[in-house]
């Protein structure tokens, strides 16, 4: 039986107290909430519902324990969405945390199967 080194990998990286519900989804919504200041124009943007998006939202906040993004409607200012403190100090602990998760795991999927592909073909064997 011939064994074929696996070329790819995929990590996800979720981060949650009881639920698993913070992860790159919710983590892309508020990154394009803050960029267009508004969550409509966010979820619109990656082609997300409005239900699917206040759920997601809604289900991160109630692990979490507190408010990720304030809207405020219409009126004289047009309202809009923002995140609060805590969403975006959150937002950018992700993203800082999944970079690193991402090289580490590069670097020990390079260490345990590029290695063994290069060790592979300096023994003549190809797939």
């Amino acid at each position: 039986m011939m064994y074929n080194q696996p070329e790819n990998f995929h990590v996800k990286v979720r981060v949650y107290n009881k639920e698993i519900a913070f992860g790159k989804g919710v983590a892309q919504l508020m990154r394009l909430t803050e960029t267009f200041g508004s969550l409509s124009a966010a979820y619109k943007a990656m082609g997300m519902s409005s239900s699917k998006a206040w759920k997601i939202l809604h289900r991160a906040e109630a692990d979490l324990g507190y408010t990720l993004v304030t809207s405020s409607s219409g009126g004289r200012d047009g309202g809009g969405s923002r995140l609060t403190p805590e969403g975006r100090e959150l937002l950018a602990r992700y993203e800082a945390f999944e970079q690193e998760v991402q090289r580490q795991a590069t670097s020990a999927f390079s260490r345990h199967f590029a290695a063994a592909v290069q060790a592979d073909a300096d023994a003549g064997w190809q797939p």
